[in-house]
């Protein structure tokens, strides 16, 4: 149990010091470091996946503007998680748009971390899906190989964006 304490503490660590790092940074700065961390991959299909998932998770992101209580600075992480290892264009145009470059560079200066409250309606929306997943998937008759795993996913989901991601304070 310490030892899980104890990696908890070091990311915390390691955030703060990101966040410290980046706070005292101009945006252009802060883009150019940020653009520097990653590299597209060299296979050209797995970047069509990327910018698909990327594209995908934009849109929920523009939804998350006009409806209260959806996450929009969530959906844009994964959106640069995605640009990130498929295009340095489209994820130089995230971290620099005049609607979702503010929250997202909020997210790199706070030392890639969530506010709880996000972290609460990303895990209760991969409860929500899964289950409906699993509701689905026994209705197709599946003997319970497709509900295991989609079980397995989403606990490893939760237990990643729960404990592994770091809160804002």
């Amino acid at each position: 149990m310490t030892e899980i304490a104890t990696k908890s503490f070091v990311r915390a660590q390691a955030s703060q010091e990101i966040a410290s790092n980046y706070a005292q940074l101009e945006d252009a700065e802060v883009v150019a470091l940020v653009l520097a961390e990653h590299k597209p991959s060299a296979n050209a299909f797995i970047r069509g996946v990327w910018i698909t998932a990327g594209s995908l998770f934009v849109a929920f992101a523009g939804i998350g503007i006009f409806l209260p209580g959806f996450p929009t600075t969530s959906w844009l992480v994964a959106a640069a998680y995605c640009y990130g290892r498929s295009s340095q264009k489209l994820f130089q145009w995230l971290l620099t748009n005049r609607y979702f470059g503010g929250p997202l560079l909020g997210y790199y200066r706070s030392g890639k971390a969530l506010p709880f409250h996000s972290k609460i309606v990303i895990c209760g929306l991969i409860g929500f899906v899964s289950i409906s997943s699993i509701w689905l998937v026994t209705k197709a008759g599946d003997p319970g190989f497709g509900q295991a795993t989609i079980f397995i996913v989403a606990v490893l989901g939760i237990w990643w964006v729960g404990w592994r991601v770091p809160t804002t304070t």
